[in-house]
């Protein structure tokens, strides 16, 4: 067990309760502990074998994204990036797979392989490795019934980079978009994925 104690100053005070999401608070007053709590109970890693073999997408409203260059005046362009992820399996709180990205309407896909985890309370951190890395963050909630990847992603080098945020839904062959991806020319969910990675 670990014990903080804290001192009466604002700013100290201010973290006792920030951080009161990961620590049982007795109070937040000055001079009470802050006292860190392990709960046996709490599983470690989260069964992720429900997302293997799926296919997750960007739908239209979340497209929108920003590529840097160093080169262009202005430096800043809104794109649209449509991004697919394929699970091919799950262990241990982690999800592995490959990630196809384009923000050329398609015309072009970008693969990457993810190596991923997801802990036991829903946060979710996804590295995407080929020509660049990337590392995406967010939490895995629900949307309109329906789980969902809420994340955030940057990548890039010192004169390149995309930054994207987007909720990421299921998809599968039974849904419209599946032969025509938003923000694409028509581009199926194979097609985009035939690659592999």
């Amino acid at each position: 067990m670990i014990t903080i104690i804290k001192n009466k100053t604002l700013k100290t005070l201010a973290l006792c309760c920030a951080l009161g999401v990961n620590f049982a608070l007795s109070g937040c007053g000055a001079g009470d502990s802050v006292q860190a709590q392990s709960n046996p109970s709490t599983l470690a890693t989260k069964d992720l074998s429900a997302f293997v073999n799926t296919f997750w997408y960007v739908p239209q409203a979340y497209t929108l994204a920003y590529s840097y260059s160093s080169s262009t005046n202005p430096k800043t362009t809104a794109v649209s990036d449509q991004t697919i992820w394929h699970f091919t399996s799950a262990n241990g709180g982690y999800l592995l797979g490959c990630s196809f990205t384009s923000t050329n309407n398609g015309a072009s896909w970008t693969s990457a392989t993810i190596v991923g985890s997801v802990t036991a309370n829903n946060t979710v951190s996804l590295g995407f490795f080929g020509g660049l890395v990337t590392v995406g963050s967010g939490i895995l909630t629900s949307s309109s019934g329906q789980p969902a990847f809420l994340m955030q992603m940057s990548s890039g080098i010192a004169s390149t980079g995309l930054t994207h945020w987007a909720y990421m839904l299921p998809i599968t062959s039974s849904d419209p978009s599946w032969s025509s991806l938003p923000a694409t020319n028509n581009v199926s969910v194979p097609t985009a994925t035939a690659s592999g990675c």
